[in-house]
């Protein structure tokens, strides 16, 4: 099983309760995230990457549609889970509209060590609905 097939069944089983979540096929069109959840109304986004480097890979389609959907008012994230260090990071989208380039080094707004306990995962379900989202906004990471 691929890494990022691994971190949606770990996503899916800690989160589903919360969030309804369809998983989109990568034929479904380029750039769009992984993951589709709504909850409540709230519509958020999320793509899936899984590295063993401080690297986080978005493709030039990837990044476009994820800095046109935060244009647009769109919440959608970026979750990555690092295999050395065993963590979770949650990036909110609008970072993509920075001119540094994007990397852990991001200040990723929610950080989760692994395996998590289940009030991580409701801070998890937290931060994705609930977060304050907007370009301009400004806050300091959330370590769990």
């Amino acid at each position: 099983m691929k890494p990022e097939s691994k971190l949606w069944k770990l996503v899916k089983k800690n989160t589903e309760k919360n969030i309804h979540w369809t998983r989109i096929e990568s034929w479904a069109g380029s750039g769009i995230p992984d993951l589709h959840g709504i909850s409540d109304g709230i519509d958020v986004w999320v793509e899936l990457k899984v590295t063993q480097s401080n690297h986080i890979r978005l493709s030039p389609f990837q990044h476009s549609w994820h800095f046109r959907h935060t244009l647009h008012g769109g919440r959608a994230f970026i979750m990555l889970q690092t295999l050395k260090q065993r963590l979770l990071y949650i990036f909110p989208s609008f970072l993509l509209h920075s001119p540094l380039p994007f990397s852990i080094a991001s200040e990723p707004r929610l950080v989760v060590p692994l395996p998590a306990s289940q009030a991580a995962w409701e801070t998890v379900v937290d931060y994705l609905l609930h977060s304050p989202f907007s370009i301009v906004e400004a806050k300091k990471p959330v370590i769990v």
